[in-house]
């Protein structure tokens, strides 16, 4: 179900580096971590006990506990076995022997090398910018009891019966709801003609029966507060532009405090964290003086699609 709750996300670029990647899980001792490191890995001395000599190089046993470091726990486990560990020095080893490799044949200077490198820097300057907010705020006894008593409905056994229509812009979700408001009965066949949501558009925008916690919050929030019957104003979401119609309910008892005060936390905490992220993203715009040129955006194509197509439906995921 495209609008089911999603777990709060931090918004971060995730890099998978490729001399960690090689060891993340048990392989073949022929296949592990060979020539996965982008530099070399021991080409400077390191203080401690001589595991390997070669080419008038040292490979000490301080390097090989700095390399072990960079790997997850299972890795590590799994490279306790002394032919393991053989073949893991060897890896090192031969790493920097096909760097060697590499530079004399010019590779090192190679553009698309030094492109892809830097594109890696500003990843990972990224992440490490974006750890600065990924700390939640701190939630109070007091505000998850406030959120409780103003939303009782999302923490009960009440279910509604709900239909949607979908759209990515609010300005055709407007013209749908003056559409509505003229008639109503028209529902089903606008969620068919026009929510981008194809699933449920089949159906003429029928969602099924479902409890809270099923749904996104803010679609939650106005679904539970209807009436059988009614139609809801425009709701924003992540995914669009929504049009919310309450076919049935049945009304159910609110649950205790104690039993969802933790749920509560949760939600109130991510949507804080939220906030503060995109409360961050505004301001950088803003100071940014970002302007998009809209006219040429729309006559800009991704590569390999032919001009004025239209673009390909959308996964079930991204409504």
């Amino acid at each position: 179900m495209p609008l089911r709750r999603m777990r709060a996300i931090p918004l971060v670029l995730v890099v998978l580096v490729a001399s960690l990647a090689g060891c993340s899980k048990p392989e073949p001792a022929s296949q592990s971590s060979t020539a996965k490191a982008s530099t070399p890995s021991t080409a400077a001395s390191g203080t401690g006990e001589v595991i390997a000599t070669f080419k008038g190089r040292t490979l000490t046993s301080d390097q090989v506990v700095q390399e072990f470091e960079r790997l997850p726990a299972p890795s590590r486990t799994y490279l306790s076995a002394p032919d393991r560990k053989r073949q893991f020095i060897e890896n090192l080893v031969m790493n920097d022997l096909l760097y060697e490799e590499g530079q004399h044949a010019g590779f090192d200077k190679d553009p698309e090398i030094d492109k892809q490198v830097n594109d890696l820097r500003k990843r990972l300057v990224v992440q490490r910018v974006m750890r600065q907010y990924q700390t939640p705020p701190e939630v109070t006894d007091e505000q998850i009891r406030a959120y409780y008593e103003q939303n009782p409905t999302l923490y009960s056994t009440t279910q509604v019966h709900a239909a949607h229509i979908l759209v990515k812009d609010e300005d055709t979700a407007k013209q749908i709801l003056a559409e509505l408001k003229a008639n109503p009965d028209r529902f089903a066949d606008l969620a068919r003609d026009k929510s981008t949501d194809t699933v449920s558009a089949k159906k003429g925008g029928d969602l099924g029966t479902f409890g809270p916690g099923r749904m996104l919050p803010d679609f939650e929030k106005v679904a539970f507060a209807l009436k059988p019957g009614e139609i809801s104003d425009i709701v924003k979401t992540q995914y669009g532009y929504h049009i919310i119609k309450v076919i049935d309910r049945k009304e159910g008892e609110q649950k205790p405090l104690e039993q969802v005060k933790e749920q509560i936390r949760a939600t109130l905490r991510n949507r804080g964290l939220q906030e503060r992220v995109q409360g961050h993203f505004d301001q950088l715009k803003k100071d940014a003086d970002l302007t998009i040129n809209d006219d040429a955006l729309a006559r800009l194509q991704p590569p390999g699609l032919t001009p004025g197509a239209p673009p390909p439906p959308p996964s079930a995921g991204g409504h």
